[in-house]
């Protein structure tokens, strides 16, 4: 399973152009590379024209050649639409009380912004006390904060713990 991430650029009051990213969403790999390679309103833009990715890299584009999930070029982005031939798969336009609540349900354990005065910010998610911080700030001081996982007994209840221990009852 990857750690998943929401990468969003702010568009305008509580208006927020977001993307999914299911791979290597924790802030030294995609959090560093949106630091680095997605420092202009071009560039952030041009990423989310591609739509939901299995993993951010430092290219969007690709060599004349092969690229897809089979054959993927190291150091080039892989994104579902593109390089899948998946249908759908757009950037959607959310609220932020919408990118953390589905944050919530889909696993995502990180949101990156890129705000209105062209910062990366990020958001650990399942700490109900974290707030949006300076990415870079935080990548350059070595302060970065971490997504608090989810309590298993939250997710799936009471009961699920006892369930394993008595183990599955098969009826003959």
């Amino acid at each position: 399973m990857g750690t998943r991430s929401y990468i969003a650029r702010q568009i305008g009051d509580d208006q927020y152009l977001t993307i999914y990213c299911q791979l290597n969403g924790y802030p030294e790999d995609t959090g560093a590379t949106l630091v680095k390679h997605y420092d202009t309103s071009e560039k952030v833009n041009a990423l989310l024209a591609l739509g939901d990715l299995y993993y951010l890299r430092e290219k969007l584009s690709p060599d004349p050649g092969r690229h897809d999930f089979i054959a993927p070029q190291p150091g080039v982005t892989l994104a579902y639409r593109r390089d899948g031939d998946c249908p759908g798969w757009e950037a959607t336009i959310k609220t932020f009380e919408e990118l953390y609540d589905a944050a919530d349900w889909a696993g995502i354990e990180y949101i990156y912004i890129y705000d209105t005065n062209g910062q990366w910010l990020y958001l650990p998610t399942g700490n109900q006390e974290a707030v949006l911080r300076s990415l870079k700030e935080d990548l350059e001081n070595d302060t970065v904060q971490y997504s608090e996982p989810p309590d298993l007994e939250d997710l799936l209840g009471e009961d699920w713990d006892e369930e394993q221990e008595d183990g599955p009852s098969i009826e003959m």
